[in-house]
């Protein structure tokens, strides 16, 4: 990590696009854009900056990934980002307040929301879920407790669509990835081993989830937790939109029209950490002729601002790239803006205050089939 921070820090000096930053559009401080970070990185391991003094700043990262993008060399930024903030922790120096509350909670809960464990799939209680099976729904915390709409309709959809699932309920647990995001990896290695010994008590292959966020921590940094403890790995992750976007180019499924004038937001877990950018935008124009794209979009796309423990800890930066994602938004003319996130439509219905409907694909896809 020394001799990696040693040079690319250096590059870094001649370069000015990673002002892209969500955060740095809202704060203008270096400190905050990656350059500032790397900066820091650097003094920090030749002993010439304390970390108590700018750990802050580096908890000041939504981690989209924008910066990764427009990199001229290539640097796995989001990596970088994670990699440092583990550091922090296991030195001492973090984590925050509110992300070390969101822990002690998650320890208590298997959630990072403050609700009963056992009130995890109060939601599905009204519709006939089985206990095994191939294939299983796993919700994840957000549309567990906070947009439990997504849940109802993917659960509703799976049904009159014939796919064969089953869900875990109250042994489901957080995915981990607001802990792997902010350095905290303890408590994500024992939320694996839970979740996994439950599919496999489940007779589970097939992992599908309506958000982004565990979508990207189980198709990504659960086989590489897997790897590090000796776990076997053969399971298949899909996200929803991936299941909506194979029924309809298969033509197993029909959409009605929908005559409204839509948009659609990139969830940065989905799009810049895993390439889906084609599939929900695929489905979307196959519901209606009117579906305009926003200023930035794909990987140029601006990040609603509540990931990476932004929200959480330093919420008035999180609302206010919020609030200019919703603005991008109202410049399209659009009367709906589509997401496939359940923490994007809640942190983008909050920001909106109102002033745009924000819905998930799901919902949209499950009324129209």
């Amino acid at each position: 990590m020394k001799e990696f921070l040693e040079k690319e820090a250096l590059i870094c000096a001649q370069c000015h696009y990673c002002r892209v930053c969500p955060v740095y559009s809202v704060i203008g401080w270096e400190s905050v854009s990656p350059r500032g970070r790397m900066f820091m990185l650097r003094s920090i391991l030749k002993g010439k900056l304390e970390p108590s003094i700018v750990v802050e700043d580096f908890y000041k990262c939504t981690t989209c990934g924008a910066c990764e993008v427009v990199c001229q060399t290539s640097i796995p930024l989001v990596d970088v980002w994670e990699t440092a903030r583990a550091d922090f922790v296991r030195k001492g120096f973090a984590p925050l307040n509110i992300h070390k509350m969101l822990r002690e909670i998650a320890e208590k809960t298997g959630s990072p929301y403050k609700e009963k464990r056992e009130d995890r799939g109060k939601w599905a209680e009204k519709y006939k879920t089985k206990e095994k099976a191939e294939i299983i729904y796993f919700a994840g915390c957000t549309a567990s407790y906070r947009t439990k709409e997504l849940a109802e309709n993917t659960v509703e959809f799976f049904t009159k669509v014939g796919i064969d699932f089953c869900y875990a309920g109250a042994d489901e647990v957080c995915c981990g990835s607001p802990f792997l995001r902010t350095g905290q990896r303890e408590i994500v290695y024992e939320f694996f081993k839970k979740n996994y010994s439950e599919w496999k008590r489940r007779g589970v292959k097939t992992i599908v989830t309506t958000c982004a966020g565990c979508y990207r921590t189980i198709s990504r940094d659960y086989p590489k937790i897997a790897e590090e403890l000796g776990y076997e790995w053969d399971f298949k992750v899909f996200h929803t939109v991936q299941i909506i976007h194979k029924l309809l180019k298969e033509g197993k499924i029909k959409l009605k029209e929908w005559r409204e004038k839509i948009t659609y937001h990139d969830p940065c877990h989905l799009g810049r950490h895993m390439g889906i950018y084609e599939e929900p935008r695929e489905v979307l124009k196959a519901l209606s002729t009117d579906f305009v794209e926003m200023e930035r979009n794909r990987e140029n796309a601006l990040c609603c601002g509540a990931g990476g423990g932004v929200r959480s800890q330093f919420k008035e930066i999180a609302m206010e790239i919020g609030k200019k994602r919703i603005e991008e938004a109202k410049r399209t003319g659009a009367k709906y803006i589509i997401s496939c996130c359940p923490f994007c439509k809640l942190h983008l219905e909050q920001s909106s205050e109102g002033s745009m409907e924000v819905l998930d694909i799901i919902e949209v896809v499950n009324k129209k089939l």
